[in-house]
């Protein structure tokens, strides 16, 4: 801190020093908070509240959805090493100094505070009260909120194009991206046969001739002068791919369609009936269009969370044979630098220790406040845009009732023949059910309460209770977020451990284990991660 002369009282007072941090996503996503912006906005900030900025540290075309950020790092390494010097770190807004609540704790504001430095925005209200507090975490929220916002719509509209039939991928040999016109006179992305379609065609034919392996059939692609995109030799897995992919008979299936077979709008370059020959000799049995193929299994829900202690990869399931002939579903792991450390264990011993093992989580309830302010903000105006959404359907029905009845005019005039007559009442009967179908999912929505909010929060405190009942989809999705490091088990102790865990979640210690700070970084043993806290 440097001593400064008051002027009016003549007297010594202490000016803070301070870092000042600057992020854009894009130029094309500057929105007015350019780096100039930035820049002067935290100056203004500085000199008004008797602040000297010691240095800038600024991330261009970075991200905030995570703190892996180059001058980020810079700026802790920084920090660390001027420590006891630097009273604060001033951005623009939150959201410049992340997006995302979790990585925002974690690899921003903690270790900071670990420094003793302080957190400003040079555009909201961010002090050491506990009003500035809640504001500093309600902001990132909000920002992480907006996030998601965006990323759903993205994600909707790639859905729609996607089952619309739209290819929005890059383009598989044989392949050029292309765009065209759709029926409102917009262009979309698809694709469209180029000069390596006609070989393409003449291999994944002769493979459905059904006496070629993929192997022998690499090797004839190579000899017809079949070649990747850069022009070099493709692979046994290339093949692979290339018979795999609906693409090439007229489909798109993608994660947006759910791997269903959607008829798509490029040009096919082979028939249906090829592609299902291919896949009844590639699987050994016929791929029916629309079929999905399930890739989970219920009976191993911590599959990919749990790691080896060894390799730290996730661990293998399967179901031996026991001696009486009944299976025997285990977790174990039999990669090469792994076989003979570890014993297999019963995947139901393991399920066990990890219902055990919620019962000690329980959320932070300061950030469950958040949560609740943010959802009960983000329903408020769900509901004012889906009152809007009703007004217009109800709207659209009021009309299609207005037509239906001038259809029905113009036929007592004479003016419509019958058959005309009965084509238009059975297409407005069909545009009505459709809207009524809509009206009442609107309805629904327009239901949401407080209510609901605090039934999903208290969702939020049961969570082993949840995790017992919940589809096998839900429960790795709860697991990712739980621990998105993934969780190792020990097997001497039957216990897990994690070097992350969610900042919505904290650990409980009982009456029998040690208080939470002297447990929470136990040392681990060999092969484990030094910060590994034991659940």
């Amino acid at each position: 801190m440097v001593p400064k002369m008051n002027e009016n009282r003549n007297e010594v007072t202490t000016q803070k020093r301070a870092l000042a941090y600057l992020r854009i996503s894009s130029e094309r996503q500057i929105n007015g908070e350019s780096s100039d912006t930035q820049r002067h906005s935290i100056q203004n900030y500085a000199e008004q509240n008797n602040i000297v900025i010691v240095k800038t540290f600024y991330d261009e075309a970075k991200s905030g959805k995570n703190t892996e950020r180059d001058e980020l790092k810079n700026m802790l390494i920084y920090a660390k090493a001027n420590r006891n010097q630097i009273d604060h770190v001033i951005v623009y807004k939150m959201s410049r100094a992340s997006r995302d609540m979790e990585t925002y704790i974690t690899g921003f504001f903690i270790p900071l505070k670990a420094l003793g430095i302080t957190i400003r925005s040079a555009t909201e209200p961010i002090d050491d009260s506990a009003f500035g507090q809640f504001m500093e975490g309600m902001n990132v929220l909000v920002a992480q909120l907006d996030n998601h916002n965006k990323r759903d719509f993205t994600l909707d509209n790639m859905t729609q194009l996607s089952q619309q039939g739209w290819w929005q991928g890059p383009a598989p040999i044989g392949y050029s991206t292309y765009k065209m016109m759709n029926g409102g006179g917009k262009l979309r992305p698809t694709v469209k046969p180029n000069h390596m379609s006609s070989t393409v065609k003449i291999v994944l034919e002769r493979f459905s001739e059904g006496d070629m392996t993929k192997a022998e059939l690499t090797r004839y692609a190579d000899s017809v002068g079949l070649r990747s995109r850069y022009g070099n030799k493709l692979s046994e897995d290339s093949i692979n791919r290339l018979i795999k992919t609906p693409l090439y008979a007229g489909y798109v299936a993608n994660k947006q369609t759910g791997w269903s077979l959607v008829e798509g709008k490029h040009e096919a370059i082979i028939s249906t009936e090829t592609y299902e020959i291919n896949q009844s000799l590639l699987y050994g049995k016929r791929k029916r269009i629309g079929e999905v193929r399930p890739k989970l299994n219920s009976d191993y829900p911590l599959k990919g969370l749990v790691l080896c202690p060894n390799c730290m990869n996730p661990l293998y399931a399967s179901a031996p044979r026991t001696g009486s002939g009944s299976k025997s579903p285990r977790y174990h792991c039999s990669r090469k630098t792994c076989k003979g450390l570890y014993k297999s264990i019963k995947a139901s011993e393991m399920h066990d220790a990890f219902d055990a093992m919620l019962e000690k989580l329980v959320p932070d309830d300061r950030l469950v406040a958040l949560y609740k302010e943010v959802l009960v903000t983000e329903a408020t105006n769900q509901l004012g845009s889906v009152n809007a959404k009703l007004k217009g359907v109800r709207r659209q029905l009021d009309g299609v009732a207005e037509h239906r009845l001038s259809a029905i005019k113009k036929f007592n005039s004479g003016e419509l023949e019958y058959s005309e007559k009965t084509d238009l009442m059975r297409a407005y009967d069909d545009e009505k059910s459709e809207l009524i179908v809509q009206l009442g999912q609107y309805e629904q929505q327009q239901n949401i309460q407080e209510l609901d909010i605090d039934i999903a929060l208290q969702v939020m405190r049961n969570i082993n209770q949840q995790w017992l009942i919940a589809s096998l989809p839900v429960k790795q999705r709860f697991q990712s977020l739980l621990f998105p490091g993934g969780l190792v088990y020990d097997y001497e102790k039957h216990r897990f451990g994690t070097t992350r865990i969610s900042p919505l979640y904290r650990l409980t210690a009982n009456k029998k284990d040690s208080e939470l700070p002297s447990k929470s970084f136990l040392v681990a043993g060999v092969g484990f991660e030094p910060t590994t806290l034991w659940l």
